[in-house]
C-alpha cells in the first residue's frame, strides 16, 4: 500500500516536481506560472520522529483509529505532514501532523509526503502549538501548559497571547488558571470527559476535595455548569446555616456554663455599692438565686449584731 500510494503521489502531485510533459498550449501556460516546491519529500516513515516537547501530549485513540480508517481507504493522507531536517541523526522531527503520522503507522504506510522545513526553537513551537490549538479536541490542561511555556519560556504577555490566539485576555487567565488545580482533580480530567467550563469552575477552588467534587459532579450526565453552580450555592448556604446554628448552640452552652466569682452593684447616684465575693466559682445560671440568697445572708447578720 505504501508504494502504490507514493506512486500516485509522484503522478499527480505538482508540488513534488515539474510536469514533464505538456499535452497542451493550456498546460504549458499552467507550468509556465508554477514552479515546483522543493520542500516536498516522500520520506521514509521509519526516518520520521515526534517531537517530545511539542505541546500536545495526549491523543484520543478512538480518533486515531477513525483516522487510520480513512488513510486506508484512501491509500494514504491528503496534507502532507510538517517536519524538519536533524542533520546529526539524518531523520526528520514532525513540526505539525502527528496525528496523521500515529494513524498512518496504525494502517502500516510506509512513506508519507512531508513538508520539509528549517525553523528555529521559538518557530517550532508557535507552529505546534497554533496548529493544535486549531483542533477543538486539544485537552484545555495541555492548552494551559502551551499558553504558560509562551509566557514563561518566550517571555510572551498574556494579551500578546490572547491576540496571538484570536482570544479574550480573560479567556487566557482562566484557562492558566486551569494549573491550580491538584493531582487528584488532573486525574478525573485525564480519565473523564469534562466541559472546560467545569475544569475552569473547579480551578477557582483552592481545596482539593471542593476541586474534585465539582468535576465528578459535572461528569453525570446532563450536569450543566450552571447547575453546578446552583448546586454549590445551595450546598454551601446549608453549610453556612450549619455553622449559625452550632455557633448559636455554642453561645447557648457557654452562657449556661460561664462561671463568675464575685458580683457588684451601685445605684444610679452611685452612693454606694454591694460587693458579693465567693470563694469559689459559682454557675452563672444561678446568678440571681446566689446573690439573693447572700444578700439575705447578710441581712440576716446584720440583725443579729443589733440584737442585745
Amino acid at each position: 500500500m505504501g508504494k502504490t500510494f507514493a506512486k500516485k503521489a509522484e503522478r499527480s502531485s505538482l508540488f513534488l516536481s515539474p510536469p514533464t510533459h505538456r499535452a497542451d498550449e493550456r498546460s504549458m501556460d499552467v507550468s509556465a506560472r508554477t514552479q515546483p516546491l522543493r520542500s516536498a519529500r516522500i520520506i521514509d516513515i521509519k526516518k520520521i520522529n515526534p517531537d517530545p516537547n511539542q505541546p500536545r501530549k495526549t491523543f484520543d485513540q478512538e480518533s486515531l483509529e477513525s483516522l487510520a480508517e480513512s488513510i486506508s481507504e484512501l491509500d494514504g493522507i491528503i496534507d502532507p505532514i510538517t517536519v524538519e531536517h536533524i542533520e546529526h541523526n539524518d531523520c526528520y522531527r514532525i513540526i505539525s501532523g502527528e496525528r496523521r503520522y500515529r494513524a498512518s503507522k496504525m494502517v502500516g504506510l510506509m512513506e508519507l509526503p512531508c513538508i520539509v522545513k528549517e525553523v528555529n526553537d521559538d518557530n517550532r513551537f508557535l507552529m505546534q502549538f497554533i496548529a493544535n490549538l486549531q483542533r477543538e479536541d486539544i485537552q484545555p490542561l495541555e492548552e494551559a501548559a502551551g499558553i504558560r511555556q509562551l509566557v514563561e519560556t518566550y517571555a510572551y504577555r498574556q494579551l500578546r497571547v490572547a491576540k496571538l490566539l484570536n482570544k479574550s485576555k480573560s479567556y487566557i487567565s482562566q484557562v492558566l488558571g486551569l494549573e491550580r488545580l491538584e493531582e487528584p482533580a488532573r486525574e478525573i480530567i485525564r480519565n473523564t470527559s469534562i466541559p472546560k467550563e467545569a475544569q475552569i469552575q473547579a480551578s477557582r477552588e483552592t481545596d482539593p476535595a471542593k476541586q474534585r467534587d465539582i468535576l465528578i459532579e459535572a461528569s453525570k450526565d446532563g450536569h450543566t455548569i450552571r447547575q453546578i453552580r446552583k448546586n454549590r450555592g445551595l450546598q454551601n448556604r446549608k453549610c453556612q446555616k450549619g455553622k449559625n446554628a452550632a455557633v448559636r448552640k455554642e453561645d447557648s452552652s457557654t452562657k449556661e456554663t460561664e462561671i463568675f466569682i464575685d458580683w457588684t452593684w451601685e445605684p444610679p447616684d452611685k452612693a454606694f455599692s454591694v460587693s458579693i465575693k465567693f470563694f469559689s466559682a459559682q454557675n452563672h445560671s444561678n446568678r440571681m438565686d446566689l446573690c439573693k440568697k447572700a444578700l439575705n445572708a447578710a441581712i440576716a447578720g446584720m440583725d443579729q449584731q443589733k440584737a442585745p
